[in-house]
């Protein structure tokens, strides 16, 4: 069957004809997606909106169909401007997909019961820490982590709309946090090691 054009924008690409358009997460509604199918349909690519600006999180872009790559998520680089999408950047992200090598593998993506059991806050003093992710269970205070030199890391639960938000506070001025991001269930986990390696480098360049 062939690719819908209702509604797509289209690109001509090393005389190829691809179809782009964008469309919410089903989950949560502050998210995103760049599709791009080639009209063969021999190539289906998937971009989350808004990524190059998140320094919490290595951009990355999903393979749906590809002659070229096997089917998964794959880390994307170099980080492009992603915010407002036109050909240009539709261009990038294709040339991104022809000068993969083809033996890469995607990610293998392991679901943690609970994403913060796992991570080494190292000199962080752990002031609590939520276990249980049932979402019976969310709430907006689920991890708080003290640091030196007055810095504090928490997270917590903000609802489908914003889903779980990642703050770095300094000198516990909550009104004006030194960085801060929403993320998906499935980022958190990277999202709070980035939050971690961020204080570590602060507290170095302090000392």
């Amino acid at each position: 069957m062939a690719v819908s054009h209702k509604r797509k924008r289209k690109i001509i690409y090393k005389d190829k004809l691809y179809l782009w358009y964008i469309v919410p997460d089903d989950d949560y509604h502050f998210l995103f997606y760049l599709k791009i199918i080639s009209d063969d349909q021999t190539l289906h690519l998937s971009y989350e909106t808004d990524q190059a600006s998140n320094i919490f999180i290595q951009p990355r872009i999903g393979v749906m169909k590809s002659e070229k790559l096997k089917e998964g998520g794959y880390k994307f680089s170099p980080r492009i401007q992603d915010k407002v999408f036109s050909n240009y950047n539709v261009k990038l992200i294709l040339e991104w997909h022809d000068s993969q090598d083809g033996t890469v593998s995607p990610e293998i993506f392991k679901m943690p019961k609970n994403p913060f059991e796992d991570i080494d806050f190292k000199i962080g003093t752990i002031v609590y820490i939520v276990k249980d992710f049932s979402r019976s269970n969310l709430k907006s205070d689920m991890l708080e982590v003290s640091y030196p030199f007055n810095y504090t890391l928490t997270a917590g639960w903000h609802g489908s709309e914003r889903g779980y938000h990642i703050t770095i506070i300094k000198n516990n001025d909550h009104e004006n946090p030194v960085a801060k991001t929403h993320e998906s269930y499935f980022e958190l986990e990277e999202a709070t090691i980035s939050a971690v390696a961020m204080i570590e480098n602060w507290i170095n360049e302090q000392k």
